[in-house]
């Protein structure tokens, strides 16, 4: 697939990179796209349009290029003082920026929030995951130095604080009602909005005696040309697909699911934009409308692939959706965070299954933008969320078996104790130098065809 890359650069196209790094990114770029570009190349080109929509969704779409610069030469690799073979072994959430913290109604009726895209996760080192947090933290924040470096310091004061914690016998973090205004706030809105079954009627709104599938786009084009939010029938070979893939899900859950309606939705996630996600309204316990499901399948990848770091055996998980289910059980303070949660694969196909309902909802990095450039008070509720998702991020990496079965935090306190200051100074300059190249990468592209200089050949 590299070699792909490098026949794309010689080809001459307009716009070609003019250096080492921009071939590094249009590399990993096409490395990371390569399979959906085979199969839907139209959509991969709108994702790296939404790449381009500005750094923060940079970020979010090139995970993969993010690890690739850690972990192998020529990218921007920093030796770390507080690592050893242990601690490279803790289960990773993998690409914990602050987007990928939202909203969920547990089996008990709980709201709480955590993490909640565990495509990427997998083991490796428990700095990598803190680093990228904060420089998630200084993209989304587009603040001055100063402060992004306060915001980096909270992420690993909070981090370590709460690994100290569970190394005390404390319990793992279970944020609710009461922890952050922001959080209060989203709380309250997948609240009313689940409450309401927003998710189910939009979806499928009711006429006389049943729902329909409402096709077509439930919020417009962007001017950019991009799905935000649309939704399209599915052929018959998907519609076997997903009939099979619930029908494995609810056999694993011991109980039997009769499939009502399907769809397939455009427009999620920037990483994940080009991944086929299906919408399936289920019938509820009884033959009424009002308590329908609705669940999501999503496509699921290989995570992580991390070298010169120890791994465990891919053997572990059956397939990349098991892999995202387990990790999303076991990093999460509740394991039934999600009732619905559950996996199925159908060949070479892998999907994630979860709860669609309005419950589940995320943070978005423009409320963290406007904290940062609000007033004080503004700016230190920032701060204290920079501090509670470094706690958040602790609490799942320390609570988590590790690939060599010892809880988390069992390999990673004793690195930072007593430690604590030079962790800090070590991130706020190693997170400082990785925002200021993710900026750098999207100022490259920003104006570029990226899908000239991506896409696969036989597929323009």
């Amino acid at each position: 697939m590299r070699l792909t890359a490098i026949l794309l650069l010689a080809t001459g196209c307009s716009g070609a990179p003019s250096s080492d790094r921009e071939q590094r990114v249009i590399g990993a770029l096409a490395e990371d796209n390569y399979a959906w570009s085979l199969r839907d190349p139209a959509l991969v080109a709108l994702k790296l349009k939404k790449l381009q929509r500005g750094p923060y969704e940079w970020l979010r779409g090139t995970a993969s290029l993010y690890w690739r610069d850690l972990t192998e030469p020529g990218g921007n690799r920093t030796v770390t003082a507080f690592g050893d073979p242990a601690s490279s072994q803790v289960l990773l959430v993998g690409d914990p920026h602050p987007e990928n913290v939202g909203t969920f109604r547990a089996a008990d009726g709980t709201l709480l929030v955590d993490w909640n895209d565990l495509d990427a996760a997998g083991y490796g080192p428990f700095t990598a995951d803190v680093r990228r947090l904060a420089v998630g933290m200084i993209v989304a924040a587009d603040s001055d130095p100063a402060f992004a470096d306060e915001l980096v310091t909270r992420v690993t004061t909070g981090y370590a604080a709460q690994i100290a914690a569970l190394a005390a016998g404390g319990a793992p973090l279970e944020l609710g009602l009461g922890a952050h205004p922001l959080l209060d706030k989203e709380l309250a809105k997948a609240q009313t909005r689940g409450d309401d079954r927003l998710a189910l009627d939009e979806l499928a709104p009711i006429s006389g005696d049943a729902r329909f599938v409402a096709f077509g786009d439930l919020e417009p084009i962007a001017v950019d040309g991009l799905y935000e939010d649309t939704v399209v029938p599915v052929g018959a070979e998907a519609a076997v697909w997903i009939d099979d893939a619930v029908a494995q899900w609810a056999a694993r859950r011991g109980e039997v699911a009769t499939v009502k309606l399907r769809a397939r939705r455009l427009g999620s996630g920037v990483a994940s934009y080009a991944a086929l996600r299906f919408n399936v309204v289920l019938e509820g316990p009884t033959a009424a409308l009002e308590d329908d499901r609705v669940v999501e399948l999503k496509e699921e990848r290989d995570g992580l692939v991390l070298h010169g770091v120890p791994q465990l055996a891919a053997a572990e998980w059956a397939s990349p959706a098991a892999r995202a289910v387990d990790a999303q059980r076991r990093l999460q303070a509740r394991r039934d965070a999600d009732p619905m949660l559950g996996a199925a694969h159908l060949g070479g196909l892998s999907l994630k299954i979860r709860d669609r309902e309005a419950y589940q909802r995320g943070l978005d990095h423009l409320d963290l933008a406007a904290l940062a450039a609000g007033k004080a008070s503004k700016r230190a509720q920032l701060l204290d969320l920079a501090g509670l998702l470094g706690g958040l991020l602790a609490s799942a990496h320390g609570h988590a078996l590790t690939s060599e079965g010892a809880p988390g935090w069992k390999v990673i306190a004793p690195v930072l104790a007593g430690r604590e200051a030079a962790f800090t100074a070590e991130l706020v300059e190693s997170a400082r130098a990785e925002a200021a190249l993710v900026i750098a990468d999207h100022a490259a592209f920003v104006d570029r065809d990226l899908a000239a200089l991506v896409l696969p050949q036989e597929t323009r």
